[in-house]
């Protein structure tokens, strides 16, 4: 154990082998930190959290701090943190509103500067949020999801297993898995590269653009959506099916966007792909 002599550290937290405490850190009584865990200066661990094995918290991060929630008169919920996360510079991270619940974040997670995640998420292994992405009280993300830069995520929203969130969305209402969200719950298509690196085979992906044209491109009520899919018996389509069943707030629409979207987001997309991809081209010509 390793513990900078200007970091103050209550003498009833629980503190495992190895564990590296840096500069003017506080770490605060009921804090429980695993093995070979590196806090780094100027980090404020509080509240009634656990954090496992291997983690890094970097500078400036408040972990364990009271939910934001006007007319809470006390601290009664509780986080937990698994092994082997990165949680970069400036991250908060609230414990839950009540005392028989827990906000919870996984294994081998990677939360860039400035992200925050509410009271209650519960996030599972393999996500990335990046820098500035927020999540609100309740939220849901499953295992490998990633969320770009400042997107904001509605309470209770869910997002599911290999779904990928543009940067500077607005999302609320459900993400199914394996789908790309970009703009204002808007889906645009599925996770190609997510699910490549995901070691899916083109089977896999061509099965699950299958799901990706049923539930958005034959514009059927969701109970026909869910009768069509339930016609192929298989581990992805049944995970899809199984999610929107489950879905309180509704999945997110597709891709039928107004003129303000068309004009701000899919028209310099559009262009920007195709003026990357001429010089790209012109570049090889060379």
């Amino acid at each position: 154990m390793e513990i900078d002599k200007t970091a103050i550290v209550d003498r009833n937290t629980a503190i495992g082998e190895n564990v590296k405490i840096g500069p003017y850190s506080i770490v605060e009584e009921n804090v429980e930190i695993g093995a070979n865990t590196e806090i780094l200066p100027f980090c404020h661990i509080k509240g009634s959290t656990k954090i496992g094995k291997n983690n890094i918290i970097h500078t400036g991060s408040i972990i364990g701090e009271k939910p934001q929630m006007l007319g809470l008169k006390k601290e009664l919920g509780h986080l937990s943190i698994g092994n082997n996360n990165i949680i970069r510079e400036y991250v908060t991270i609230n414990t839950s509103t009540e005392e028989n619940n827990r906000t919870e974040l996984g294994d081998n997670n990677y939360l860039m500067g400035f992200s925050h995640i509410a009271h209650d998420c519960r996030l599972g292994n393999n996500i990335t949020m990046s820098n500035g992405s927020l999540l609100a009280g309740h939220v849901e993300v499953e295992d490998s999801a990633t969320i770009s830069a400042n997107t904001a995520i509605h309470q209770f929203v869910r997002i599911g297993r290999l779904a990928m969130i543009g940067g500077l969305s607005r999302v609320t209402k459900d993400v199914p898995p394996f789908m790309m969200l970009i703009g204002n719950s808007k889906i645009f298509g599925i996770n190609t590269v997510g699910l490549k690196r995901a070691d899916f085979s083109t089977e896999e992906i061509n099965e699950v653009k299958r799901i990706f044209t049923t539930i958005y491109r034959k514009k059927l009520p969701l109970n026909k959506i869910l009768d069509e899919l339930k016609k192929s018996n298989t581990v992805r389509t049944e995970e899809v099916i199984k999610f929107i069943e489950s879905s309180k707030r509704g999945i997110s629409g597709g891709k039928t966007s107004n003129l303000v979207e068309k004009l701000f987001l899919e028209y310099p997309l559009f262009t920007k792909q195709r003026v990357d991809a001429y010089r790209l081209f012109k570049k090889a010509a060379r």
